[in-house]
């Protein structure tokens, strides 16, 4: 995957989407949203990164992470092969069918525009019609915000 964004070697915060390929519904596919949750893990601690928001929506992924800037492609990369692999064995799908090639990244400046994009992330199973609430999502960081309920995955709150 590389570094698709020279400019993003300047950052140290982004706000990360990736799809499904075709915006196909895997995360229907039960055990789907735990292998990407593994491997999310995993690599965080890799790449020492930090992760503090996101939400694994049925055709997509969104993830607030603090990294560095030159690793991220790498981070990337790593994280969505896993999945793929792992993917693959439990659902029968043919290799490099479940993630569209890229990602779209954007950098945080600003505790405001972190916040934003953390009620943006939080709203979408709500947007979506999958809850009625933000923190009835399991696979979102909502509740550690919301209720202060662990979800999940840990996520890092020092950010402000």
């Amino acid at each position: 995957m590389g570094l698709q964004f020279p400019a993003q070697k300047y950052g140290q915060c982004f706000f990360v989407t990736t799809t499904f390929k075709e915006w196909q519904h895997f995360g229907n596919i039960e055990g789907f949203y735990q292998r990407i949750a593994d491997s999310l893990v995993f690599y965080l601690t890799k790449y020492r990164a930090q992760l503090v928001g996101y939400v694994f929506m049925p055709n997509h992924i969104h993830l607030l992470l603090v990294i560095d800037g030159k690793r991220l492609g790498d981070f990337m990369r790593d994280f969505k092969k896993y999945v793929a692999q792992k993917g693959v064995e439990d659902i029968k799908l043919t290799e490099g069918s479940i993630w569209m090639p890229r990602y779209d990244r954007v950098v945080i400046y600003s505790a405001t525009v972190l916040r934003t994009k953390l009620k943006y992330i939080h709203a979408n199973p709500v947007r979506a019609g999958l809850v009625d609430e933000p923190m009835e999502w399991t696979w979102s960081s909502a509740g550690d915000y919301l209720t202060g309920e662990k979800g999940e995955i840990d996520i890092y709150r020092d950010w402000f």
